[in-house]
């Protein structure tokens, strides 16, 4: 038992992994507050007792920027945030690093979800399955005006092939596809050799399905562009899975609306959760919350995660998670 680390909760996590991190320190839920509101209710649990060390455990929507990381470090005892979410783009990792607080996710806890969700994207686009629906539920039994296409012996192009791209991969080739992959990783390269990999231009010309799997970052920010749009053909499905802010959404609006791409399939955003409107005018995209990775199995899988790291870190216990400090 350590009851001199507070864990704040700014956000909805499975109560599994609450109880976890019960058992061992103090837990505060403090979910559903803004940022100011939080960091002032922190400031005052921060200057009662004996606390000396803290953590901050937020989810993705939560966005900490300069300024909060600031005042954190200046007026509370919080020494780690835990993100849970794959990846670290709604934290300012550079002045968490300068203000000394170390920062952990829970990468991999959700990829089996939002592989899965992927394919649900693409299976429903090329058998048609929403607009089937809607015919049938108009009362319209005419399975003559659907052109659906098998997935068998059509090419894939994965760009990014990490944790959630290589498990697209596997279910690519359980469905007799060919796979093309994009990653600037040497060693994502060794590790899946027999993958194909390619330049992003060679993937996207030879693609019948596009998707995307990489982290939001400066080399990733509109990483599909009014530029490369250009070498989609007619008939390519886009599937973005990963971040909103790695498809530039105005030229891609532009390209469906001319149907110089057949369909795009869109879990996420950039400006959530707000999205652009035009977006829902569209005929050939379907659009879902940001949900890929949200299954109540990663949902629990993550929370424990994020409890587990979060024990091991106070009790200097070699961790599994990724953390930077």
């Amino acid at each position: 038992m350590n009851k001199n680390v507070n864990i704040y909760i700014a956000d909805d996590i499975h109560q599994m992994g609450i109880n976890l991190l019960q058992n061992i320190f103090n837990v505060i839920n403090l979910k559903g507050f803004t940022n100011t509101i939080l960091l002032n209710k922190i400031k005052l649990l921060s200057n009662l007792g004996s606390i000396k060390k803290s953590a901050l455990i937020i989810r993705s929507v939560r966005k900490l920027d300069k300024q909060f990381l600031k005042s954190l470090s200046e007026s509370t005892n919080v020494k780690l945030i835990c993100t849970v979410s794959s990846g670290f783009d709604n934290i300012d990792l550079i002045h968490c690093k300068k203000y000394k607080i170390d920062v952990l996710n829970v990468a991999g806890a959700n990829s089996i979800s939002a592989a899965e969700h992927t394919f649900a994207l693409i299976l429903s686009i090329s058998k048609n399955i929403l607009p089937a629906d809607k015919d049938m539920k108009s009362g319209i039994y005419n399975y003559n005006k659907f052109n659906n296409v098998e997935l068998h012996s059509k090419t894939i192009g994965i760009i990014g092939v990490g944790r959630i791209g290589s498990k697209v991969a596997k279910i690519a080739k359980a469905f007799g596809m060919n796979i093309l992959g994009n990653d600037i990783d040497p060693k994502v390269k060794r590790k899946y050799s027999s993958i194909k990999f390619v330049a992003l231009n060679e993937l996207i010309k030879k693609s019948d399905i596009i998707t995307i799997h990489t982290p939001l970052n400066d080399s990733t920010y509109q990483l599909i562009n009014g530029k490369n749009l250009s070498l989609f053909h007619s008939g390519s499905i886009l599937i973005n899975c990963s971040r909103g802010g790695t498809v530039d959404e105005n030229p891609l609006i532009k390209a469906l609306s001319k149907n110089k791409l057949f369909y795009a399939g869109i879990d996420v955003f950039e400006n959530e959760p707000f999205f652009n409107n035009k977006l829902t005018k569209l005929k050939n995209v379907i659009l879902s919350p940001h949900l890929a990775g949200k299954t109540v199995e990663s949902k629990q899988r993550m929370a424990i995660n994020a409890a587990e790291s979060v024990i091991q870190y106070f009790t200097k216990k070699q961790s599994k998670h990724k953390f930077i400090n």
